[in-house]
């Protein structure tokens, strides 16, 4: 019975660390590092306060990523990603890449 409850236990645990190869997740400015302009981000107007349905009137050099208040995102960077922060209204806060 002991060696049962001890290996529940241990079960329990492991499900708390991520292993080797796992993505960990957390706030955008502890997960993405200001990185140099490689999506594109020189060439925009200055966009702040605008909605980001706006940035549909520009061609971009790769994907866009939308960060929304609160979201955690992983630590993967994409060097020719644009990245939109934006409020709970939609406006864009600030834009960067990666």
């Amino acid at each position: 019975m002991r060696l049962i409850a001890l290996g529940l236990v241990i079960g329990v645990l492991a499900g708390c660390f991520p292993l080797a190869g796992q993505m960990r997740m957390g706030p955008v400015d502890d997960m993405l590092p200001p990185q140099p302009d490689r999506c594109g981000l020189a060439a925009l107007p200055d966009l702040r306060g605008a909605p980001m349905a706006q940035l549909a009137d520009f061609r971009l050099i790769g994907p866009l990523r939308v960060l929304w208040p609160g979201q955690e995102i992983t630590h993967e960077v994409i060097p020719a990603r644009l990245n939109a922060e934006v409020d709970v209204t939609g406006r864009i806060l600030r834009l960067m890449c990666g």
